[in-house]
């Protein structure tokens, strides 16, 4: 049986590549100011980026939630179930975040009985 031609194992390789490879590998030290200056940079960036308008979308969505599953959601909300036909925006963002968290609460609930089932 013949032996396998291996041409580019790392055996074979000179020490000095491997060790300059692994050195690229080697997490930056806390307080390197390259790295801070980096960060702030990628930071500001993400700060100044332009975010896309998704208040058409939102609008059309709960626009489009059929009568009773947006009833069903100010009810567990703790508002008037009588505002179902109010424009999403016309809602507080207080409101809006407990319309979230109540719909939250109704996920876990559904998914523990479909668990169950």
């Amino acid at each position: 049986m013949r032996g396998a031609r291996i041409k580019d194992h790392a055996s074979f390789r000179p020490a000095s590549d491997l060790l300059r490879e692994r050195a690229a590998w080697v997490p930056t030290p806390p307080g390197n100011e390259a790295a801070k200056a980096e960060l702030e940079k990628s930071i500001s960036l993400l700060r100044n980026r332009r975010r896309p308008n998704l208040q058409t979308g939102i609008a059309y969505s709960w626009a489009a939630m059929p009568k009773p599953v947006r009833r069903h959601i100010l009810a567990l909300a703790g508002l008037s179930a009588d505002r179902w036909e109010s424009p999403i925006h016309s809602f507080t963002e207080g409101e809006r975040l407990a319309m979230r968290h109540a719909v939250l609460r109704a996920i876990t609930t559904y998914e523990r009985a479909l668990n169950a089932v």
